[in-house]
């Protein structure tokens, strides 16, 4: 089977690559802020927190009115936006890039993801963050979903570095019930305390147990010692596909009765009880004395499972594509990083990022630069400096991923991308967030044609337009109440020096602090023309959340400017008759592909990408083992080997 793998392997990369060029033919390091005590204590605490499958359209700090998200927005307004942030198109690879600061396709990774009772898992060879960090002095805990190899003891988090663990191995389960399906014959519970399953955790909620394992751990930690804490939610990932797919508690639901369509409206209250988890682990650091010395990395794994992919609600628009492909709506990421520690905070940074960065990233503000001194297999770059100064870019390049099991491949240099092979054309459309009952049946339908006898008539087009601009009037109170929380705290305390940090004088009137309604009326522009059954979901008797306030807290949300989409865009690339070649900066949604104009450009990456496979590995996908199935296991998965 090895043999076959390199055999695709070359035949891909040796013959295929080979063909498409013949066809073209016819660091200011005094003021760096490290640790470079001795004493471990004097080292950052460093929080990782991952959100599964958080489409890049799914947060209000990159213009997301639909779902209000007050705490991540404070950490982004308030530390670094990463506006030029890559990170894989599924879970594993980045978890094994963001793990070992290598990518995915010198670990094996870099072909799907591992399933249910595949046998292998992120090689052992490979020392990973926690490793690195106890050489610090730190206390290294994890929270959440694993991802990275269960089959063997030897694979799961408490061997890697981990002196805790509560969560789950595999890639997805019920948020209530805990139990993982892999297929109807395979299906049992996976949650765990350690090594020790936890049956009695049935009808509660994962988010909210993450949340609450986060800050206990949080609450007991010695100050004394640095922590590290990766917190990797199952937020918002669906559940299994013969259950209940998205799930929320109903609490959360009731607050987004102003989004019509079911599936999204309860994606946002998933959405939502993410966020909230973030802001008691914030608030928790500081009540504890820990955030001061704190560095929080927020990120997702993966673009968002758009236009029911799935069976998901997320969304990226107007990015092109989702998770699971090499567009743009697949690979670039929600990220940020918040840090009192950092020098210059509050700004964008388009500068290059990429997920294996953060290793030596992190390492780097731990100090610990000498444990990589003699580690030339690193694939990520120590971008410490870089987001701590808004310094010099630190990276000109980055590989998307090659996959010689399917025959396709991504790669920018500069500001161009380059896509070969068989990328997801069939997933490769503009996904709107779904808005109406009946979205997700009709936009996933129209997302897949080009023919305009089909489209919406533009009545209808304008209508979600103006209905998507009065979704920031419905917020839910709570909304305004924790942002004056925030920034009035920002305001009292000597740790934030951005331009967000202060309260505007604006916010002296006290009604409109303890008033956020006002009698407004049905809004003729948009209330008179809305359908019963939206008018009956917003819920308001015509009143409006009075968000003037808002404008007042935080910075200007960060979005993606397309242009017009030309007729042609679903139609002008190929790459698997030619390769297909876009230029970022002007043309983030991938409308216009350049390729046939620029044929020394498409060569010039052509064998670049060629350097890079040449030094891959095979994916280490292992068939199913019948011998994992929780049958076997009184009903659970545990390591069978």
């Amino acid at each position: 089977m090895k043999t076959m793998r390199d055999g695709n392997q070359r035949n891909f990369f040796s013959t295929c690559i080979l063909l498409i060029v013949n066809i073209v033919y016819s660091r200011e390091t005094s003021h760096h802020p490290r640790f470079h005590s001795e004493s471990a204590s004097q080292k950052p605490h460093i929080i990782f927190i991952v959100a599964d499958d958080l489409g890049y359209n799914d947060v209000s700090f990159h213009g997301s009115d639909q779902i209000p998200t007050p705490n991540i927005d404070f950490l982004g307004y308030n530390g670094v936006i990463l506006n030029n942030y890559y990170v894989s198109p599924i879970c594993t690879p980045t978890r094994s890039a963001l793990m070992t600061g290598r990518h995915p396709i010198h670990t094996g990774m870099e072909h799907n993801v591992i399933l249910g009772t595949m046998p292998y898992g992120l090689p052992l060879n490979e020392t990973i963050l926690p490793q690195y960090l106890n050489q610090l002095g730190y206390q290294s805990h994890m929270v959440g979903k694993w991802h990275l190899g269960m089959f063997k003891w030897e694979y799961t988090p408490l061997y890697r570095g981990f002196k805790s663990h509560m969560g789950y191995y595999q890639g997805s389960e019920d948020y209530y019930t805990h139990t993982y399906e892999r297929s109807l014959d395979e299906w049992g519970l996976d949650f765990r305390r350690n090594k020790d399953l936890l049956w009695n955790c049935t009808g509660q909620y994962s988010t909210t147990l993450f949340r609450d394992e986060a800050v206990r751990i949080i609450h007991e930690h010695n100050v004394s010692e640095p922590l590290f804490l990766y917190l990797p939610f199952q937020a918002v990932h669906s559940a299994n596909k013969n259950g209940i797919n998205l799930q929320a508690p109903k609490s959360y639901i009731n607050k987004f009765s102003y989004i019509e369509n079911e599936d999204r409206r309860i994606y946002a209250a998933m959405v939502s009880a993410l966020d909230d988890a973030v802001g008691d682990v914030y608030d928790t650091l500081n009540s504890h004395g820990m955030l001061a010395n704190s560095i929080i990395v927020f990120t997702t794994d993966n673009g968002g499972p758009a236009n029911g992919f799935d069976h998901n609600a997320a969304n990226n628009f107007p990015l092109r594509g989702l998770k699971d492909t090499l567009w743009e709506g697949g690979v670039r990421g929600v990220g940020l990083i918040h840090s009192p520690l950092i020098v210059r905070q509050g700004y964008v940074s388009n500068k290059m990022l990429h997920v294996c960065d953060w290793l030596p990233t992190l390492i780097s503000a731990a100090g610990g630069e000498h444990l990589l001194d003699n580690v030339t297999s690193l694939d990520g770059v120590d971008a410490w400096e870089m987001l701590s100064h808004d310094g010099e870019a630190v990276r000109s390049e980055m590989l998307h991923n090659i996959d010689p099991l399917v025959g396709k491949a991504a790669l920018r240099v500069g500001d161009y991308k380059l896509l070969v092979g068989a990328i997801k054309l069939n997933y490769g459309q503009w996904y709107p967030p779904y808005q109406m009952s009946g979205d997700e049946i009709n936009l996933h339908y129209l997302n897949f044609t080009d023919d305009a006898t089909l489209r919406e008539s533009v009545r209808m087009i304008d209508y979600r337009q103006r209905l998507s601009e009065s979704y920031k009037a419905f917020w839910p109170e709570s909304v305004k109440g924790r942002l004056l929380q925030l920034y009035s705290f920002a305001e009292r305390s000597d740790l934030y020096t951005g331009p967000y940090a202060r309260l505007s004088h604006e916010l002296n009137d006290d009604a409109r602090i303890t008033d956020p309604f006002e009698d407004v009326g049905h809004q003729k522009s948009i209330n008179s023309d809305l359908s019963f059954e939206t008018k009956k979901n917003l819920g308001h008797e015509g009143k409006k959340f009075d968000y003037s306030v808002l404008s007042s807290l935080g910075g200007t949300p960060v979005t993606v400017d397309c242009g017009p989409k030309p007729k042609n865009a679903s139609s002008n690339c190929n790459p698997m008759v030619y390769p297909c070649l876009y230029y970022i900066p002007s043309d983030p949604c991938e409308y216009n592909n350049i390729a046939q104009n620029n044929s020394e450009i498409v060569v010039t990456m052509l064998k670049r990408l060629s350097e890079y496979a040449a030094f891959m590995v095979p994916p280490a996908n292992k068939p199913y083992d019948p011998q994992g199935n929780p049958r076997f296991h009184d009903g659970a998965w545990v390591p069978w080997k």
